[in-house]
């Protein structure tokens, strides 16, 4: 609501959500640090200026492709707004006293991160809200968030938004909650890199939220979240390992799990004697190659505190018991 004191972030925390390259385009993150800021302000003015039914995300897109001077008119309309402390004028202010070239440019940039919103599905999905998040708190349910696989990249950005206002609406709710919460994230790095989600690592464990993300491999992780990707290993709780295909991945593995004490025997004959030594050197308690043949239905768990186990993988759709409740 406008006069929360949380709004200002709120609309930021959206505008992350919306605008988001793939590792590697530092040239633009000049232009989307602006449309970030040119969201964010058009996001407020949504929200002060109309109606309940319209405060949704395909607004804002209907805001960005207005003709250009009907957008420069809604700017000169935002540079007048009073409402949460001047953040409207100001966000109107910092476009319009861009030149001409690069104002373009920023437009451009929001324009191109908010164009999923043209989906019909989309905007019906964003225009309504049917229960609070941090009622996963208190409620027992489950909640999926499903793409075809055809269209994971195109829309991926519908996924940050719900994950990451999920995860606001979790740290925010002070409430301890009567059962934990288990953010299931596969194929994580389509996500890109999430802000939320990479601080919820280390935070959420005491708001009862347990993050597991699904990775290919560990290239995966470093190109999302770089330096900071050690963070996501060195909070989890539980790491399971299979189906490792390259060699980077199996070597951290394989270091990961240690060595230990190898002892062997040497024998050697002179003028017709036999003498045995007993020698210890250090080896890897399993290998990069024996990781990358693991079979198909063995894994490797680490766990905090706990020696590494080799173990059996779980098929739901083979096991007795599990198969009977999917086919029930």
């Amino acid at each position: 609501m406008p006069e929360s004191l949380d709004v200002a972030e709120d609309a930021n925390a959206l505008a992350d959500a919306l605008v988001f390259d793939d590792p590697g385009l530092t040239t633009e993150a000049h232009w989307n640090e602006e449309a970030k800021a040119l969201i964010a302000g058009l996001i407020l003015k949504i929200l002060v200026a109309e109606s309940p039914g319209r405060r949704h995300l395909g607004t804002l897109r209907e805001y960005l492709t207005l003709a250009p001077e009907r957008f420069l008119g809604l700017l000169s309309r935002m540079q007048e707004a009073e409402e949460i402390n001047g953040l409207i004028a100001r966000a109107a202010n910092r476009h319009l006293g861009k030149s001409d070239r690069e104002a373009a440019g920023v437009l451009s940039a929001a324009q191109r991160h908010t164009h999923f919103l043209d989906s019909p599905r989309m905007t019906a999905v964003l225009r309504r809200s049917d229960f609070r998040f941090a009622d996963l708190k208190r409620t027992k349910m489950t909640v999926f968030l499903v793409l075809p696989p055809d269209r994971i990249s195109t829309y991926s950005r519908w996924v940050r938004l719900l994950v990451t206002e999920s995860l606001t609406d979790m740290a925010r709710d002070a409430a301890l909650p009567s059962q934990p919460v288990l953010y299931l994230l596969d194929e994580f790095a389509a996500l890109g890199h999430l802000a939320p989600v990479e601080r919820a690592m280390g935070l959420m464990a005491g708001y009862g939220v347990q993050l597991w993300p699904i990775l290919q491999d560990i290239n995966q992780l470093r190109a999302t979240y770089g330096q900071r990707a050690g963070t996501f290993l060195a909070n989890a709780a539980v790491l399971q390992i299979f189906g490792v295909n390259d060699i980077e991945t199996a070597s951290l593995i394989a270091r990961m799990i240690g060595k230990t004490d190898a002892r062997y025997a040497t024998k050697s004959w002179s003028e017709g004697k036999t003498s045995t030594s007993e020698h210890v050197s250090a080896r890897s308690l399993i290998n990069v190659d024996e990781i990358m043949r693991l079979s198909s239905d063995q894994m490797i768990l680490l766990r905090q505190g706990e020696r590494p186990a080799l173990a059996q993988k779980l098929r739901y759709y083979a096991d007795m018991e599990f198969k009977a409740l999917i086919e029930h």
